[in-house]
């Protein structure tokens, strides 16, 4: 259901192709929270055109393959302003690392710790890449906002990297703690 209003939100910004948003923003901004394949993508559109939520026009080209280009309808703005304004629970995460956590019992301290270090590294590289990110300046009065809410996104990004490394620091810690098997 959120990817409709992804790509709804994203077709505010101007028409746009299924593949301008899987490289512009799928791949980039939004990957990091709402994460879609090309056919995710392509099937969202199609529907959402059905729906009347969009409208796609083909741009033919002699240069390369036509493109369809979609632009949000005032239908599909009202759909998109309508789902910004609700309340939204809490995302239940299927994380297999937590699985991993969960079970941990079944490896050896050296095991676990293995599996807890890879993880904690792979958080310090995403932590490092979102301290590094920088959003662009902005040339109009929508697009300041949109830099302000965009930054708010990345301020979660940001803060949680780094409590998911200062977290994994204290598993850790506590599994170091534990005897060796054996012991």
């Amino acid at each position: 259901m959120s990817l409709n209003f992804a790509i709804l939100g994203l077709l505010t910004f101007q028409p746009m192709s299924g593949y301008t948003l899987k490289t512009r923003y799928f791949d980039k901004s939004i990957a990091h929270f709402w994460p879609a394949d090309q056919a995710q993508i392509y099937r969202t559109l199609g529907r959402l055109d059905s729906d009347g939520l969009v409208s796609g026009e083909t741009i033919a080209s002699d240069s390369r393959p036509n493109q369809r280009v979609f632009s949000i309808t005032d239908q599909g703005r009202a759909a998109l302003t309508g789902w910004l304004g609700t309340d939204q629970p809490p995302a239940i995460a299927k994380d297999p690392f937590l699985v991993q956590l969960y079970f941990g019992r079944l490896l050896s301290r050296d095991q676990m710790l293995r599996v807890l270090h890879a993880r904690r590294a792979e958080h310090e590289k995403l932590r490092q890449y979102f301290d590094e990110l920088h959003l662009p300046e902005a040339s109009s009065a929508e697009m300041r906002r949109q830099i302000i809410f965009g930054g708010m996104t990345l301020d979660f990004a940001r803060r949680r990297e780094r409590m998911m490394t200062e977290w994994l620091d204290a598993c850790i810690a506590t599994v170091s703690a534990l005897p060796a098997a054996g012991d």
